[in-house]
């Protein structure tokens, strides 16, 4: 697997660090590590009325970050001592950090970005920052995105967490990522169903007593043990658990509090080719009010095919109104 860490001076930035180190990878993992130089956008003016030089401000900017992900790179090989590590590179690119670790991942081939989830407030262990939050929601690569705990300053370590099924092929794919990593027996892995009630009009009184609901709790339980099933071949502890509930998001939010998880995987989506490209609803609420750290695991070669089909539905509608 090649990751790609996300670097800069901050304390949610060490925390993601700390984390990738303690991740038992099976197979050494391919690591770069990025510290993104992002320009002033406001330019200070001299007495002459000419802009200041920005090329010896921008050398500067990037030595201390050469720096700082060299020294980085070297705390990550000191602490994996060779045995999860393959290789380890260092990037200092220049421009805005989002798009700019966005093309990164695509030109490094990553399968997995790896970010500290940084805030604009007090509140910043719930409120995700622009750049993180940005490259989770557009990215094509699977994304970490690392909080700290709220009592501690380190990391939490890799004790309970949740997998946040919803019955499509996504929820394979979580499973099988979770295959990557070589889990001691007394984590605990929760496969946590959320299924959604309707209540405009008690509807969910309805539902409930409806044949298809008892089908549709039956098709989910059979699921999800099918999938427990996986896991506990990993030699993993496991829980399942159906949730009803009118807000999935916060089911799942709700749950993952309640139990002290460390960690929420979920999928890129709901449903439908638009939500495969553009994260789901579900998903980027988990995302922006998880008090946790998340792992949305995505497909590059499906989010690929989804793009490609909606640039091909565009051009035959775009085409179909010249002719018109």
């Amino acid at each position: 697997m090649r990751v790609l860490l996300a670097n800069d001076e901050s304390q949610h930035s060490r925390a993601a660090t700390d984390y990738l180190l303690s991740l038992p990878f099976r197979k050494p993992i391919e690591l770069d590590v990025a510290s993104i130089i992002a320009p002033p956008i406001m330019v200070d003016v001299g007495m002459g009325g000419m802009p200041m030089d920005l090329s010896g401000f921008i050398d500067e900017e990037r030595q201390a970050a050469l720096a700082r992900v060299e020294a980085t790179a070297s705390q990550l090989r000191d602490g994996a001592r060779g045995k999860s590590l393959h290789s380890v590179s260092t990037h200092v690119p220049v421009g805005p950090p989002a798009s700019e670790l966005l093309n990164l991942a695509e030109q490094t081939d990553s399968e997995l970005v790896v970010i500290g989830a940084v805030g604009h407030s007090a509140l910043d262990r719930v409120l995700l920052g622009s750049v993180s939050d940005y490259v989770a929601t557009h990215g094509d690569v699977s994304t970490l995105v690392v909080r700290p705990s709220r009592e501690s300053e380190t990391p939490p370590s890799l004790r309970k967490i949740v997998i946040a099924l919803s019955g499509n092929a996504e929820d394979q794919r979580m499973i099988d990522w979770l295959g990557n990593l070589h889990l001691q027996s007394s984590v605990e892995v929760h496969l946590v169903r959320i299924l959604q009630l309707q209540t405009l009009y008690r509807q969910d009184i309805r539902q409930k007593a409806s044949e298809s609901w008892g089908r549709f709790v039956k098709q989910s339980q059979q699921q999800i043990l099918d999938l427990e099933t996986q896991l506990q071949k990993l030699n993993l502890n496991t829980e399942t658990h159906l949730v009803e509930a009118d807000h999935v998001g916060e089911a799942l939010i709700d749950y993952a509090a309640a139990h002290d998880c460390d960690l929420i995987m979920t999928g890129d989506s709901d449903s439908g080719l638009l939500t495969r490209v553009f994260m789901g609803s579900t998903s980027r609420y988990v995302l922006r009010h998880a008090t946790c750290s998340v792992l949305t695991v995505r497909d590059k070669e499906e989010r690929a095919k989804a793009k490609q089909e909606i640039a091909t539905g565009a051009h035959m509608v775009e085409e179909g109104a010249i002719s018109n």
